[in-house]
């Protein structure tokens, strides 16, 4: 049995290599073209691009070793199945059952290994790759200044030059339109002067003549002021064309560990509870105002029934809007409990597909016998598109609150997990299928 167990653990490892080079070159093919138009004209050094193209590798793998995986097992399975040595295995008195355990233990240890790594490595890499690409996008091109054409690369600033001299530098009808704070904008506007760049070509430096500074007050129009200049120096800053690199202490959902997003579910869990208990003390409190005597006794004698009733219904209105709004804070404190639940079941379920591919694909790679590679690569296919729309799906509807961020994450493997049980019954006891999967004669 040992001797059986190597030689089909052997048989899983090429077809493993081959798929998750495969998958992952497949998804490096469809990513890249998305940050092209990000990283464009920002002269970048061949480095800094491999770096942010690897650190989106992590991603990658999250994904491309679980559907490996499945590929590996069809593939494997089928081969044994199209040269008969399933039929051999069986002949010999083993349970097909007993040659899925080997690899149900090293599916095991590929689930474990890549629970830590979406929990302890992921979340680093996905910051440093985010935070990696906010620098490069805040880059600006280098800038190519043209006589009447507009330069809208530098954050809060406009400028349009009517001629400039590249020689010399001399520029002529200068007019720059500063928004960097957008309640007072500020417009300069100057019959001639000299342009040069400083620091190293980081900030922009105009010496004008001859100009008007118009400075506007949006929350304040009446605050309008014009100041008449014969010489004036205008640094804009912010022109660099150099990567700089940033941090920052921010982490998105997908930036956290485990431990970190329970103890944002935590803090949410704790931030709801006194409002509901808020909500109970305050109906309590009405409930025994209306059916108790202080209501009655505070009403005047000269109330009639119709004037008692309206001041019921007065009552019950505030109450409801009371507790309405108390209930929107519950349901905020609620959609943040699970959005990280969300994040913290993935971590997990993501990587336990690999146990439920090597379920469905044993069996379904011995029912496709002489499909070859291209067969299983096309049920491998098939299969993930229906595990990624259940996952997709799933965290849709859990954001909205219909279902639970437990079976959200978790349905696709139940699912996919219930069929290949299912189909390996019906693989060990023989039993007819559909005609699709019998091998033809």
């Amino acid at each position: 049995m040992k001797i059986i167990a190597r030689y089909i653990l052997r048989e899983h490892i090429a077809p493993f290599i081959f798929a998750f080079f495969t998958i992952t070159f497949l998804l490096m093919f469809e990513f890249v073209p998305r940050i092209v138009d990000r990283v464009i004209d920002k002269d970048l050094e061949p480095l800094v691009v491999l770096e942010l193209i690897a650190l989106n590798l992590a991603w990658m793998l999250a994904l491309s070793v679980p559907m490996s995986v499945l590929v590996a097992t069809l593939m494997a399975f089928g081969r044994l199945s199209s040269d008969f040595e399933i039929t051999a295995i069986k002949a010999s008195g083993i349970n097909l059952l007993h040659i899925l355990v080997p690899l149900l233990l090293v599916g095991s240890l590929i689930t474990f290994g890549m629970i830590e790594f979406n929990d302890k490595v992921l979340p680093d890499i996905n910051k440093k790759a985010r935070t990696l690409l906010g620098d490069i996008q805040a880059m600006r091109p280098t800038l190519i200044f043209e006589s009447g054409v507009f330069i809208t690369d530098i954050p809060g600033y406009l400028v349009l030059i009517d001629h400039i001299d590249h020689e010399t530098s001399y520029v002529e009808g200068v007019r720059i339109t500063e928004t960097k704070d957008p309640r007072k904008p500020r417009l300069i506007i100057a019959k001639d002067g000299y342009l040069e760049m400083t620091d190293d070509g980081k900030n922009m430096q105009f010496t004008l003549n001859d100009g008007e500074l118009h400075t506007l007050d949006l929350q304040d129009p009446d605050n309008y002021r014009m100041i008449d200049f014969r010489n004036q120096v205008i640094n804009v800053a912010g022109t660099g064309s150099e990567l700089v690199r940033t941090d920052s202490e921010y982490r998105s959902d997908r930036e956290m560990d485990i431990a970190q997003m329970e103890e944002h579910v935590g803090r949410a869990v704790n931030a709801a509870a006194p409002i509901r208990e808020r909500i109970i003390n305050y109906l309590r409190g009405k409930f025994d105002y209306l059916y108790g005597d202080s209501f009655i006794c505070n009403m005047p004698d000269t109330t009639n029934a119709q004037a008692a009733l309206g001041l019921v219904r007065s009552d019950a209105s505030i109450m409801v809007r009371h507790v309405e709004r108390n209930n929107q804070q519950i349901n905020a404190q609620k959609r943040i409990m699970d959005k990280y639940s969300i994040e913290i079941h993935k971590k997990y379920s993501i990587p336990a597909a690999s146990l439920a591919f090597i379920l469905i694909g044993a069996p379904l790679g011995i029912l496709s016998r002489r499909g070859g590679m291209g067969v299983a690569i096309a049920i491998a296919i098939l299969l993930f598109m229906v595990y990624w729309a259940f996952l997709i799906g799933g965290e849709d509807v859990a954001d909205r609150g219909l279902v639970s961020p437990f079976w959200a994450m978790w349905s696709a493997n139940i699912l996919v997990g219930t069929v290949g049980l299912y189909l390996n019954y019906l693989v060990v006891t023989e039993k007819p299928i559909l005609s699709f999967f019998r091998r033809s004669n």
